[in-house]
This record gives structure tokens, C-alpha cells and sequence, in this order.
């Protein structure tokens, strides 16, 4: 899920107010960078982290915004799709298996939690987050080397790996409602509003 940072509807609006159209234009580009640089911050990476344990720079880091030019009017809000870690949310081990060596993994998410992939032992001192080995149908054509072969294992041999949660782009996809997406019109409208002003008064 990406999101768009633009100006739609406001066609004419250096006539309107009688600016000169290329400072309009610059205008409108300066005020999508800020405010696309605010929405990022201030209704993604700080509600992300606070909601999910997950610190700042890597949200940060996994989401990027890409700025407005003036080839291209509209900034752009580009969330990365690979999963982070599950240690690095808040998380709990939930319903052990028979074995009470395996349980689920629970990460905190938007408004409660989510299952992550991968398991704790509840029995280990330091519980860490552990991805499962997992297989995958393989796509078998003509010409396949070794058609025989169905599918294909993952595995790391003796050393388990990190267990991988959900996305910056699956959180952002959960969160941005109506409300959250007309707080980031209220946002681009008052980043334009602060050029606005100084080139009229």
C-alpha cells in the first residue's frame, strides 16, 4: 500500500489568486515535500512504533517518502512489503504446543495483536522469536530440470533463524482510515496555507 501526497481540485488557483504561475507551482511542490515529510512522521512512524514496540528508525527506514518535483507534482508514501522481525516488537509466546517446546508467536499490532510467523519454546531462558523450516510447491513445466521434485524445503541446518512479523506496508494498510487519511489533507492544507501567507501578506 502506497499513498499519494498531492493537490486534487485546485485547478486555476494561481488566477485565483493571482500569483504568478511558476511560483504557484513551486509553491505547491515545497508544501507536498513538507507536509508528505510531517504525515510520514507524525501519523506513521510515532503511532507505528507506539503501537508496536517497534523502534522509530526502522520504520523509518522501511518506509520512504518520495518527494513531489516538478516533472512530477505529488509526493509519494512508499512502505516497504518485506516482514521485520518479531523480536523487534513487543511480543509473547501463546498457546504451547502438545510438546510445550513450541508456542505461538504474538506481536504487538494495531490495536491488539497479531500472529506472527514461527514459534517460541516457552521452555527456553531466553524465548527468543524462531522462524519454522517451511516448504513451498514448486512450479513444475516442460523442460523442469528434476520434475520429479515437487517441492522445495527451506531449512538453515543447525542454526534457527529470526521469526519475521508483518510489514511497515501490511500496518499501514490496517491504519489508514478516513480519519487518518483526511488528518493528512488537513496537513498538505496547512503546509500550503503557511506559503500561502507569505506570498500575500
Amino acid at each position: 500500500m502506497s499513498m499519494n501526497v498531492a493537490f486534487t481540485g485546485f485547478e486555476g488557483g494561481a488566477e485565483r489568486f493571482g500569483i504568478d504561475p511558476k511560483t504557484y507551482a513551486r509553491m505547491e511542490i515545497n508544501s507536498i515535500n513538507r507536509a508528505g515529510r510531517r504525515i510520514k512522521r507524525d501519523l506513521l512512524v510515532e503511532p507505528m512504533s507506539a503501537a508496536t514496540g517497534v523502534k522509530r528508525v526502522i520504520f523509518n527506514d522501511r518506509i520512504a517518502f518520495r518527494p513531489a518535483t516538478s516533472n512530477v507534482p505529488m509526493g509519494k508514501i512508499v512502505p516497504s512489503s518485506h516482514g521485520i522481525p518479531a523480536r523487534s516488537f513487543r511480543h509473547r509466546s501463546f498457546d504451547p504446543d502438545s510438546t510445550g517446546t513450541r508456542a505461538k508467536i504474538l506481536v504487538a499490532w494495531w490495536n491488539g495483536e497479531k500472529v506472527a510467523a514461527g514459534f517460541i519454546n516457552p521452555l527456553s531462558k531466553r524465548r527468543l522469536p524462531l522462524a519454522t523450516r517451511s516448504e513451498k510447491a514448486r512450479a513444475v513445466r516442460a523442460g523442469t530440470r528434476n520434475p520429479h521434485i515437487k517441492r522445495y524445503r527451506y531449512s538453515w541446518g543447525a542454526v534457527p533463524q529470526n521469526a519475521q512479523a508483518p510489514s511497515a506496508a501490511a500496518l499501514m494498510g490496517v491504519m489508514m482510515d478516513d480519519g487518518r487519511q483526511a488528518q493528512a489533507a488537513d496537513i498538505l492544507a496547512e503546509e500550503f496555507n503557511i506559503d500561502l501567507d507569505k506570498v500575500l501578506f
